[in-house]
Formats: structure tokens, C-alpha cells, sequence
């Protein structure tokens, strides 16, 4: 849901920040808010806002009458399905507590946020509220069943493996899948775990669903392999059904009997109840260890998940709860549980797996931490199996990679996008006659955004002139983290001679190249490999949302796409000015230098382009011809900065530029 549809209840006794946050709120686009002093206010208005009712409340804590944390025990009381965004100015080890007591009681926390509140912290915790569920949580309203039901279900085999995919962080493949089960109902469509899981487990029948699941997982894990992909299929496997004599050897029966090798499979022990019977359940876990499965403790951290099972139980992989994974971007604490699982996993010489990765945001922070695997919404929802292949089929299985030392013609996926059929076969054409095969055309950024679904591209030529979202939008999109793209895919601009004004936006928004119109068969190829190339150092999403991207000369967009962007300046040039500023102040402090330091009376010396090189520090601000301002005194040059003022020697003032430090030979000194 769009942050224009979602109705927002402010809850803040404060009148000049609640004032601040409802305006904040409309900056952002929402056109539906509440606003209450207290909680007991807030429960009326929920309690009361009939057709439309309220999806996220923003509380503070500190209130008169009733406080916060009584307002979200009285919430969850009433099983509301309302999402909880928590401001406060109270110490975040606080905040973090509140946060765990928020979803013990049922509720969809989307974040918390320290005051003063940050504009776009609050629209990082809007954006998740369609991505966040919790795992077994039953949405308001929803149906129920009976026990009974669900037994005939299961003797009906009504119920199917959905698969989430596992993607292997240091090589970019698809690796593997979690099988999860959906009902697929005759009357009620598909049914997700909430419905059935507790009841099943509370009664003691779990085990019915778990020997379906694993028969049904592994005949569509052998066909798979039959279509020649050999992937690892995890099932679930609740550990009070170890308790059971004899469980492995059912285990093994089932999975045989489906003519599958046991080494496919991957058992993820969920710790829902505590062991009974432990020697038991020991007994049939080494069963299954000797028998080829490889095993998983699941929702580490949770439960009865601890190291005491850790150290007594054969695991070869340590799953992290996604409780855990999905604050440990921007909360401390939960930053250093996820980090020291995933070395405490490695110490044991057993694989990490991080589930509940949903923003890009994420996938960087675990890629960083050194995680193994990683799974959720941000690679894909569950899908149904036929789904699953066609998405096989579409993965782009080649290992990551930010930096090419040498392009390989033909090896590289690219992406056209331009809404001129002439100039995109114009482009395919000479991408061909260049040797490069795997090429896909869009004629709108909004294909080229379908298209992310289903590709994974190393390379985007697109325009920037095009109707319903503009190519300076659409590369914000994707370098800001907003779509399924891998945020470091290379992007060449296509612009012409009359667009100087787009100029700048670009070189902030860390473009690899400009092609600019008419262009040679020899000017693409030599853009293409200094694109795949060059260094690329992104900024933190957070900066290119400050970018901006709309300008008069970009004239073919509609009337409602520019009400849901940023509004047209109607001086686009200071606009932009403004926007470079504040990338030229990001690109400092990436690079450890404050432009404030910046020594106007020691030496400079006059470079030219060619001669530049990372690290230098701009003396003067550097112009176009026209007057557009592109980078200011004080920047650190990057290679992808140097690059893109090479790019641009045609539009400059001049082919050098007055660069601080020590003198080199042959320069000029002023």
C-alpha cells in the first residue's frame, strides 16, 4: 500500500511536534491522518474510524492520562491490525525494550525512531509497513478454521510447498529454497500459515503436515534436478515431533520413496515446544545426520533455540531470526547479535543463514557482516512451485560483482530503456555489431521496473526524456534501493546537447557514463568498458533520495507522474545546485575530508582532466559552459567523478581544473 492510501494516526502529546510530524507526513504524500494527545484519545479514534480504517499509528511514549506503552498493551488487547511506528527521546536500549514489548503483545512494529525525528527515517518505516509480518500472525478479520478442518485438508492433501529462495552472498546464486506450506483451499483460495500452524502444533498433529510437506517438497525438489537445477530444499520440522522412535527412519522412507538423493534436503528444527524425550530426539537427529540430511537450527536466538542445542545437536547451519535481521540495519543491539551469530557460525565451521532481508539496506548490512545465505521478501515472496522454475529460469545465477578488471564481450546482461523505437534499435544494433548478445529492450522505465522482477542486468543504457517517469527519476529509484534491482548495476545516460541542465542530477546520482546524441559505434564500446570497469562506491540509499530529478526540459512526462515526484523548480539550475551541494557534502564525508578545512591561500595547482587522479581536492567550483554548477571546491575526487568530468570535457569551461596539494611536474601553479 502507497503511503498516499495508508491512514495515519499521529498519537504525540506535544502540539508543536505532533504539528511537525503531520507535516512531515504530507511532505511525504499521505493524504489521510489522525491526530490524538494521548492514547486513550487514539483508541477512540481507532475504536471509530469505520470505512477507513487506521494501518499505521505513530506513538510516543511520555503522554498524559495514558502513556504509550499502555496505549500498545490496550492495542494489542484488541487484536487491532494497526502497524506501530515509536518515537521517543528516551535512550534507544529503552526504545529497543519497548520494541521487543510491542511484538510480544501482537503488533506490527515497523521501527522506532530516536527524536528529533528524521524525514527520512520516518519514510523508510512507512515503506515497510506492506513488507512487514510477523510469522504466524493472523490478519484482522481473517478466517478461521477448526481443527477438524484442517485434518481434512491435510487427508485431502490440499496443502502445498511454497518456496522462498536462498541466495549465497559472496557468489550472487541461487542456491537453495525454504519449502513453506500454504492450504490451498477449495473455497477460500490459499491460505497462509497463521490459519493452521498453532493449531496443529497446540493439538499434536503437526506431524500429518510435516511428512505431506517433506514428500511433496522432495518430488519437486527431484524435478528440479531433472530440469537441471540442483537446489537444496529446506523443510520444516517442528522438534516435538522428535520425541517420536522411529521418526528418522519415516523421514528417510519418505524422502527415498520419492527417488531423491538425502544430501538434497536441508531439515530446519524449529523450536516451537522444548524437548520431552531428549535422548530420543538426540537419537533421531544423529539418524538423520548419519543418513546424509543436513540440519539447521532455526529462529536462532528465539525460543528454545540456544547453544546448548547448538553444541549437542549435529547442526550444519545456524539460521538467524528474522526478528533479529530486520533492525539490525539501524539498531545497534541487534546488530551485534546478528553479527556475532554469523561469527559464532563460523567459528563452528557450520554456514550462517539470515532470513527476513527486505530492503537493500539490508542485503548490504549482511553482506558486510560476512552472512552465507540470505532469504526474504527483498530477493522474493514464497511462490507456488511452478512459479518457482519460471523464476529459476529468469536468475541471473552469475556471481556478483562491483568491479570488472576486464570486459568480456557477450558476458554482461544490458538493458535498454528508451520510449524512440528508432534510437533503442539503434542502440541493440550497435550493442550487436559490438559482440554483446544478451540484450533486453524496455520502452518505458516503467517495463524496465516489471523487468527487475524477472532479470538481473550489469548494465543500463537509458535515456532520460521519457513519458511517465523520466530516466533521472527511474536511476534514483534504483540507486536509492527502491526497486529489485542490484542497486550497483552499472548505468550509462543517454542525453544530448541541449539537456545540460540533467547534468549534474546524473553525476549525483553516480552514473557510470554519458552517451551523448549522435554517438559511434566506437564511442559505445569505449563507454561500455569504462563502465563495467570503473570503481563504484555508492553512497548510503538515504543520499540519492535528496537528489533532485525533475526539470522543465524533461517535457514528456504526465501530470500525475510529476504529483507523486518532487514538484518542477522553476529554476532548475539552482535547484540543482542545491542537490549537488549536499552530494558534494556526502561525497566528503565518504572520504574523511570537511570542505570547512578547505585552505584557500596554500598553493593549487592547474591539472588537466587526464591527469587527475582519486583523492585530489577541488580548489575552485567546477561549471558547465552554460552556468550549471557540477561539483564544489572542497570535493574529493573519486575515479567515478574524474571519469564522468572526462565524460563532460566538452561541455566544461575549460580542460583543466585548479586542484590543492603538493606540485607535480609539468603543472602550473596560480
Amino acid at each position: 500500500m502507497d503511503i498516499r492510501d495508508l491512514h495515519i494516526l499521529v498519537v504525540e502529546d506535544d502540539n508543536f511536534q505532533r504539528r511537525t510530524l503531520l507535516s512531515m507526513l504530507r511532505s511525504l504524500g499521505a493524504n489521510t491522518i489522525s491526530e490524538a494527545a494521548n492514547g486513550r484519545a487514539a483508541l477512540d479514534i481507532i475504536r471509530h474510524s469505520g470505512e477507513k480504517p487506521v494501518n499505521v499509528t505513530i506513538c510516543d511514549l511520555q503522554m498524559p492520562e495514558m502513556d504509550g506503552m499502555e496505549f500498545l498493551r490496550h492495542l494489542g488487547q484488541e487484536a487491532y491490525d494497526v502497524a506501530i511506528i515509536i518515537v521517543s527521546a528516551l535512550d534507544s536500549k529503552l526504545l529497543t525494550s519497548v520494541g521487543r514489548m510491542t511484538r510480544m503483545h501482537g503488533i506490527k512494529l515497523l521501527g522506532t525512531i530516536e527524536k528529533p525525528i528524521s524525514l527520512e527515517r520516518l519514510k523508510e518505516l512507512l515503506n515497510r509497513h506492506d513488507l512487514l509480518v510477523s510469522k504466524w500472525q493472523q490478519p484482522h478479520d481473517a478466517k478461521t478454521f477448526s481443527i477438524a478442518e484442517i485434518r481434512q485438508g491435510i487427508q485431502a492433501a490440499q496443502f502445498e510447498p511454497f518456496f522462498q529462495p536462498k541466495i549465497d552472498m559472496r557468489t550472487g546464486r541461487l542456491v537453495g529454497a525454504e519449502a513453506l506450506a500454504r492450504w490451498i483451499h477449495p473455497d477460500f483460495g490459499v491460505i497462509s500459515p497463521y490459519a493452521f500452524i498453532p493449531l496443529l502444533e497446540q493439538s499434536g498433529d503437526i506431524d500429518a503436515l510435516t511428512f505431506l510437506m517433506l514428500e511433496k517438497s522432495a518430488l519437486a525438489c527431484k524435478s528440479l534436478i531433472e530440469h537441471g537445477y540442483p537446489l537444496k530444499i529446506a523443510v520444516n520440522l517442528s522438534l516435538s515431533s522428535l520425541d517420536k522412535a522411529g521418526l528418522a527412519e519415516r523421514i528417510v522412507e519418505i524422502v527415498s520413496g520419492a527417488g531423491l538423493d538425502t544430501d538434497c534436503i536441508v531439515l530446519e528444527i524449529t523450536e516451537s515446544a522444548v524437548m520431552t524425550e531428549v535422548a530420543i530426539a538426540l537419537e533421531n537427529l544423529a539418524r538423520l545426520s548419519m543418513n546424509g540430511f543436513s540440519l539447521s537450527i532455526d529462529d536462532y536466538g528465539t525460543g528454545y533455540s540456544s547453544l546448548q542445542q547448538l553444541t549437542r545437536i549435529p547442526f550444519s547451519e545456524l539460521k538467524i531470526d528474522q526478528c533479529f535481521v530486520k533492525d539490525c540495519t539501524d539498531n545497534p543491539e541487534m546488530s551485534i547479535v546478528v553479527k556475532s551469530s554469523i561469527d559464532l557460525a563460523r567459528k563452528l565451521g557450520i554456514k550462517s543463514v539470515a532470513e527476513g532481508a527486505e530492503t537493500q539496506q539490508d542485503w548490504d548490512t549482511l553482506k558486510m557482516m560476512g552472512a552465507d545465505t540470505v532469504q526474504g521478501y527483498f530477493i522474493a515472496k514464497p511462490m507456488a512451485q511452478e512459479i518457482f522454475l519460471e523464476f529459476i529460469k529468469n536468475f541471473d545465477c552469475q556471481p556478483e560483482s562491483t568491479h570488472h578488471s576486464e570486459h568480456e564481450e557477450g558476458q554482461n546482461r544490458i538493458l535498454v530503456v528508451d520510449d524512440d523505437a528508432y534510437m533503442r534499435e539503434l542502440i541493440v544494433s550497435v550493442l550487436q555489431d559490438l559482440g554483446f548478445s544478451d540484450i533486453v529492450e524496455a520502452d518505458s522505465a516503467m517495463k524496465a521496473l516489471q523487468l527487475f522482477e524477472l532479470h538481473s542486468f550489469d548494465l543500463i543504457i537509458t535515456d532520460v526524456n521519457m513519458p511517465e517517469m523520466n530516466g533521472l527519476r527511474f536511476i534514483k529509484m534504483l540507486r536509492a534501493g527502491r526497486t529489485l534491482a542490484k542497486r550497483e548495476s552499472r548505468v550509462i545516460v543517454i542525453t544530448a546537447f541541449s539537456q545540460t541542465e540533467i547534468l549534474g542530477a546524473a553525476l549525483a546520482l553516480d552514473i557510470n557514463g554519458f552517451l551523448t546524441k549522435p554517438f559511434t559505434s566506437g564511442q559505445v564500446q569505449k563507454k561500455i568498458e569504462k563502465a563495467l570497469s570503473e570503481k563504484l562506491h555508492l553512497h548510503h540509499p538515504f543520499a540519492y533520495e535528496a537528489v533532485g530529478t525533475e526539470f522543465k526540459v524533461l517535457s514528456g512526462q504526465t501530470n500525475a507522474v510529476l504529483s507523486l515526484a518532487e514538484d518542477v523548480s522553476p529554476n532548475p539550475v539552482s535547484n540543482l545546485t542545491a542537490n549537488i551541494a549536499s552530494n558534494a557534502v556526502l561525497n566528503l564525508a565518504a572520504h574523511q575530508y570537511d570542505a570547512r578545512n578547505l585552505d584557500r591561500n596554500s598553493s593549487a595547482y592547474d591539472i588537466p582532466l587526464l591527469e587527475l587522479r582519486p583523492g585530489m581536492i577541488l580548489q575552485d567550483d567546477i561549471f558547465l559552459m552554460d552556468g550549471t554548477q557540477l561539483l564544489l571546491a572542497g570535493h574529493a575526487l573519486t575515479e567515478l567523478s574524474i571519469n564522468r568530468l572526462q565524460d563532460l570535457q566538452d561541455f566544461l569551461t575549460g580542460a583543466s581544473v585548479m586542484i590543492q596539494g603538493a606540485p607535480r611536474i609539468n603543472v602550473k601553479e596560480r
